[in-house]
């Protein structure tokens, strides 16, 4: 065997001895002490925002009629004429 195999195989026995030493000193999860907690009451303008939803009160809307064109493709449908194949 060469220096590069003899070095190489070095190598990969000493990863399979030192990996399992190494991943059993990292700590598991992220853990953060427990700390006093203060818990903020709703306000009631929150409380109607959240029983009511979030959105823009309706206002006039305009409906635009469709045009001709747009009429008679809905008739006729999407779709490409045949076209001859030689």
């Amino acid at each position: 065997m060469n220096i590069t195999g003899k070095s190489s195989l070095v190598c990969v026995l000493v990863l399979l001895f030192a990996a399992p030493a190494l991943a059993g000193n990292v700590p598991e999860g992220d853990y953060y002490a427990p700390t006093a907690t203060v818990v903020q009451q709703p306000t009631s303008d929150e409380l109607k925002a959240a029983k009511e939803g979030d959105f823009y009160s309706p206002g006039k809307t305009i409906v635009q009629q469709p045009t001709a064109q747009e009429l008679n493709q809905a008739k006729q449908g999407d779709f490409y004429a045949p076209v001859k194949s030689h």
